[in-house]
């Protein structure tokens, strides 16, 4: 796996390191001496995830990535106003925001479903590099990954938080599989016309399939 196919975002999880004392040991101690203290440290990684850059795999993602690190630069202010006041529940409320949007931003990175990531990474190195090209022979390469990748998305199991929702992404995964195996025939042939109309209906029903997790 690349750097490039690679849903990772070091500054992002290494924030982490501040957020889990934070909200595990400051929050709900309401020890507002340790959310003071720890302002520095939340200032560098929130100005570290703001200058990060998304890998390539997470492209899509880009829209609501910038959302959240808007807002975290607005909580982060909210938060050194709060700091330095006198209000302790009103700094106890922004570290909740903080952890909030922490914890939306992850979910924008990590991937739902191993097997749908792994699905999604070869996806990404057929749509943006081997179709562009006309790489046949890669294509079929990949149409066969993809093939493998939707039996074991099929067969897996779902998130918990997910689980009232089978049935929906039963059905989206079973459209993006018969897509895929369309596309496993069209690159069996040479017709690029074909082909890169079955990249686009596998690309779609990909996109079809991740919605059903927001």
């Amino acid at each position: 796996m690349t750097a490039e196919t690679s849903a990772d975002v070091p500054a992002l999880f290494a924030f982490h390191e501040v957020i889990y004392p934070l909200w595990h040991e400051a929050w709900p101690n309401k020890d507002a001496a340790m959310m003071r203290e720890l302002l520095p440290q939340v200032r560098e990684h929130a100005a570290a995830v703001a200058e990060a850059e998304l890998p390539g795999i997470l492209r899509d993602k880009q829209a609501k990535w910038d959302a959240g690190v808007a807002q975290l630069k607005e909580i982060v202010a909210r938060y050194e106003k709060a700091a330095a006041g006198t209000d302790d529940a009103a700094l106890a409320d922004v570290v909740e925001d903080l952890h909030s949007t922490y914890e939306s931003m992850v979910r924008i990175v990590r991937p739902v479903m191993k097997e749908l990531d792994a699905y999604h990474q070869v996806l990404y190195r057929l749509y943006h590099h081997d179709w562009p090209a006309t790489k046949l022979d890669a294509i079929r390469i990949d149409a066969a990954e993809m093939v493998k990748a939707c039996e074991a998305l099929v067969g897996a199991s779902l998130p918990r938080r997910f689980v009232s929702r089978e049935a929906e992404l039963e059905a989206a995964f079973t459209t993006l599989c018969a897509a895929t195996s369309e596309l496993a025939a069209a690159s069996a042939g040479e017709d690029l016309g074909v082909i890169g109309s079955a990249v686009e209906k596998v690309h779609s029903a990909y996109q079809g399939a991740e919605r059903k997790f927001e």
